[in-house]
């Protein structure tokens, strides 16, 4: 931790900004079609019931010629939580466990299904119909999800999005999932895909930017990332790779020079390598934020996708509610710490947002556990997202979350994070916490 913290601050000194110490304290200056399994009947996606995947590589969904690029903000997202299913057998979700720009939508396809396709150990593939992206564009995430009643002990598996594109008028997300060794693993884990045009904009306000950047090594020490999105325009967004697995990205406009966001960071692409959010800093014009990506505990160069918000959900349009808090805390302006180990305290109110404007709250459980709580916008459907924050080693894994199948009414949404370090072994580490919820359908 003591090595990350200085390397941040060698940063922080080359953006003359002193204060940069986990980019937290006020600072001012200034394609794969990953072997798609058919669709299923009708009646099997009633059911829910898993069924066999097609044995050579298909394209899953509705099918036809290749969607053009939209010209409205897409979206989806989804839990799975059957992942011990059969390698090849492919998962038909209910509608309480997804949604998506194809639902909220309207009109004949909001009756369409997420689907899951068990690839290989810890290797999975999530089928959104309806809302392709040609190209590859976009951003997709995914976090791990600890199984139902897991042990405070039990192994903690960090999962990642490995590579996403249209296969026909469907978005195919592909998601990896590894234990702290670095071995794949199989989990449940949430799984999240956004694309805005440019020409586009979120709803409702708040600061909403992403990006993907796949050229990450020394070639690429300064660039903009062609596949990003940012409310203040194109062209706003630069990428500076500060030394092996170490990025600067600079978000330029109003909208983001002031204090305050949700970090969302994935590592793409195959391998063993995790990215993670380090911290940022606010300038006149711009917020710098930087990541960290490691193989174990090794800083190494990676491609990695990041999703910047500020008061707002984690997809760009049609939100129900949503939440998003950070695990640190800070006592009278003083530096960034870990929560006491105990009662329920407030969540920074910088890092923190609530659609009905309720206070969310942050509980430290013990050392590396962390209970967030979003009150009063717990509904159906409903998902998260979790991303380690201030040193790149850790990897975290999530819990819980509050909605039921019934849920028509917000109440609390709960959500449980574990951190390990390196080796394993439980540890502190700060985290960038979101909730969403969506309109579900009134089938199951």
């Amino acid at each position: 931790m003591v090595r990350t913290f200085t390397r941040i601050a060698r940063m922080a000194g080359a953006l003359s900004c002193a204060a940069a110490l986990l980019g937290l304290a006020a600072c001012s200056g200034g394609s794969d079609d990953g072997g798609a399994a058919k669709p299923t009947t009708a009646a099997g996606a009633a059911s829910g019931a898993p069924v066999a995947a097609s044995a050579s590589p298909g394209s899953a969904g509705s099918g036809g010629a290749q969607a053009a690029a939209p010209t409205t903000p897409v979206w989806g997202f989804t839990r799975f939580t059957s992942p011990a299913t059969p390698v090849g057998t492919q998962t038909v979700l209910p509608a309480s466990e997804s949604s998506g720009s194809w639902r909220t939508g309207g009109g004949s396809a909001a009756s369409a299904h997420v689907m899951v396709t068990h690839l290989a150990r810890g290797s999975y593939q999530v089928t959104f119909p309806g809302v392709a992206v040609p190209s590859g564009r976009g951003v997709a995430f995914a976090t791990a999800l600890d199984a139902p009643g897991a042990a405070a002990s039990a192994p903690v598996v960090s999962c990642r999005t490995v590579r996403w594109d249209a296969a026909a008028r469907d978005e195919q997300v592909e998601v990896a999932c590894r234990d702290a060794a670095g071995t794949p693993a199989d989990t449940g884990f949430t799984a999240l895909f956004d694309h805005v045009p440019d020409a586009a904009a979120p709803s409702p306000g708040g600061a909403f930017a992403y990006l993907r950047v796949d050229a990450a090594g020394a070639a690429a020490a300064t660039s903009k990332p062609v596949d990003s999105y940012s409310v203040a325009g194109p062209g706003t967004i630069e990428v500076h790779r500060v030394g092996a697995g170490h990025y600067t990205i600079d978000l330029i406009g109003p909208a983001f020079a002031k204090n305050g966001n949700n970090l969302q960071v994935n590592a793409t692409g195959e391998g063993e390598i995790g990215c993670n959010a380090l911290g940022r800093v606010v300038g006149k014009d711009r917020q710098s934020v930087f990541v960290g990506c490691a193989r174990g505990a090794t800083w190494t160069d990676s491609p990695f996708a990041l999703l910047y918000t500020s008061g707002h959900a984690l997809i760009p349009t049609d939100a129900t509610s949503f939440g998003h808090a950070f695990t640190g805390i800070t006592v009278q302006g003083g530096p960034t710490q870990q929560a006491p180990i105990g009662p329920a305290v407030n969540a920074w109110g910088w890092y923190s947002a609530n659609s009905t404007g309720a206070t969310n709250q942050v509980r430290r459980l013990a050392v590396g556990r962390y209970e967030v709580t979003f009150p009063s916008v717990a509904r159906n459907a409903d998902s998260l997202q979790v991303t380690p924050y201030g040193e790149p080693t850790a990897r975290c894994s999530a819990a819980g979350a509050g909605a039921t199948a019934a849920a028509s009414t917000g109440g609390a949404a709960t959500i449980t994070v574990r951190c390990v370090d390196a080796a394993g072994r439980p540890a502190d580490s700060y985290a960038s916490v979101a909730y969403v919820s969506a309109p579900g359908s009134t089938t199951p």
